[in-house]
């Protein structure tokens, strides 16, 4: 059975660390940082004073990279990755929050209590990033038997388009 777009959404949801690439006023910026998903759509919270804050505003463009790590394999991670638009959204707003109460019950504490702790004065008020992919996502080494990575690795690349 061929690895559906749906099967790719239920994989992203199930994670909560990426890799943000946006691009600064002397080159690219790179940050290891949370999210919380709502179909292909991640909320990345954070502080409005943050470089990636900053970045985003000035130019909306954005790479994601999500490692998707082997289960008790030690070897390279599987991978997800895309370009997206990248928009600043309030605290408040009702579809981050939505994708907030459908993450882990480990990561909302984890959230809630940077929320309590952020010190507002140095960073600034907090904030969603949220991200939205362009055009395709592409994977590497997900929904593909090993063997057939194995026998032929071009087939370790799997695109999906999206809208």
């Amino acid at each position: 059975m061929p690895y559906a777009l749906e099967d790719l959404m239920r994989l992203i949801a199930k994670r909560n660390f990426c890799i943000l690439a946006t691009q600064g006023l002397h080159g690219p910026h790179v940050a290891g940082v949370s999210y919380f998903a709502r179909g292909l759509d991640l909320y990345l919270p954070t502080s409005a004073s943050t470089t990636k804050a900053r970045n985003v505003r000035r130019d909306p463009r954005v790479a994601v990279h999500i490692p998707v790590p082997w289960p008790l394999v030690p070897a390279p991670p599987r991978s997800i990755q895309f370009r997206g638009n990248a928009e600043i959204l309030p605290i408040n707003d009702a579809d981050a929050n939505d994708a907030l109460e459908r993450g882990s019950l480990v990561m909302r504490r984890v959230f809630r209590r940077f929320l309590e702790k952020a010190d507002t004065e140095t960073w600034g008020e907090n904030i969603w990033i949220h991200v939205r992919p362009r055009k395709r996502i592409e994977t590497f080494m997900l929904g593909v038997p090993s063997m057939t990575i194995f026998r032929d690795e071009k087939k370790a690349m799997l695109h999906f388009d999206v809208h």
